[in-house]
C-alpha cells in the first residue's frame, strides 16, 4: 500500500472506533405499580432496597483507517 500524500510505502493499517450507541431498556409501568404498592405495605421499608436499573445494550461501529508512518497522513480503507 502506499501513501497517496508523500508516495511512501510506510504505512500502518488499524481499525478505530468510530461509533457507538447504547440502547437503554427500562422497567415497564407495571413494575413501578408493584414497587409501589409493596412500599406502601411495608410502611416504606421497601424503600431500603435500592431501585433496580434497566440493561442497555451497546453498538459499536469500527472503521479501518491507513497512517502513513512518513507524513502522517490517514485515510480510510
Amino acid at each position: 500500500m502506499v501513501c497517496p500524500k508523500c508516495g511512501s510505502s510506510n504505512v500502518n493499517v488499524s481499525s478505530e472506533q468510530a461509533t457507538s450507541k447504547t440502547r437503554q431498556k427500562k422497567m415497564g409501568c407495571l413494575w413501578g405499580i408493584g414497587r409501589w404498592f409493596l412500599i406502601v405495605c411495608t410502611c416504606g421499608l421497601w424503600l431500603l432496597i435500592g431501585r433496580r436499573s434497566g440493561t442497555g445494550k451497546t453498538k459499536y461501529k469500527n472503521n479501518t483507517v491507513a497512517i502513513c508512518q512518513e507524513c502522517g497522513h490517514k485515510w480510510k480503507v
